[in-house]
């Protein structure tokens, strides 16, 4: 029997093409920004902690930074220890020499970066370039566990995150076929119509 009330089939056709049409959306979005979670709606617990594992890796990138200065600090130090120790040599000529009362050397031991002799001046630097040192090292050690931990954390966050490009573009010739195939299916469906137009002819 043909009846114009409700053509069940070209609705079923046209539900159909809006899920194809929501899929085939939801492909292109995918590759078009790499990641599989884009919204709550595609899977809200990756989406939280793909988020968390982002933050981790951007905090750990920006401790990178921190002691990567703190590091060309302490190297800065050494430099200008490396030019004190040159004044505490010459102190020592000096000294060698028994000219400590000139204003030569009067200056140098007053600067507060040496001291009264080319001894004391030498113990200070000594210890000034040990702290140096350590800063150094464990700036640099430090460095590079952040920076390990900001990889890491990224891998994280790409595996809740991240599209698997591959299935993606199986998806989107999926649904580009659907749509085509669904929208065949709907005009089809709507010719049904056209017979009972034909019994007014």
């Amino acid at each position: 029997m043909v009846t114009i009330l409700a053509n069940v089939q070209s609705l079923s056709a046209s539900r159909q093409l809006g899920i194809s049409k929501i899929g085939l959306n939801q492909a292109i979005t995918r590759l078009t920004t790499g990641r599989r979670v884009n919204t709550a709606a595609d899977d809200s617990a990756s989406l939280k902690a793909g988020n968390n594992a982002m933050a981790d890796s951007r905090k750990a990138a920006a401790k990178v930074y921190a002691n990567q200065a703190s590091y060309f600090g302490a190297l800065n130090a050494d430099g200008q220890e490396a030019q004190f120790t040159a004044l505490a040599y010459r102190m020592a000529e000096m000294e060698g020499a028994g000219t400590t009362a000139d204003a030569e050397y009067t200056a140098m031991a007053g600067n507060g970066s040496l001291g009264a002799n080319s001894t004391a001046a030498l113990t200070a630097i000594a210890a000034r370039q040990t702290t140096n040192a350590a800063t150094m090292s464990s700036a640099l050690s430090n460095a590079n566990l952040n920076g390990i931990e900001a990889e890491t954390k990224l891998g994280i966050a790409d595996a809740y995150l991240g599209a698997d490009m591959g299935a993606e573009m199986s998806n989107l010739t999926k649904y580009q076929i659907m749509m085509q195939a669904g929208t065949s299916a709907l005009n089809n469906a709507n010719q049904s119509a056209q017979t009972i137009v034909g019994l007014f002819r």
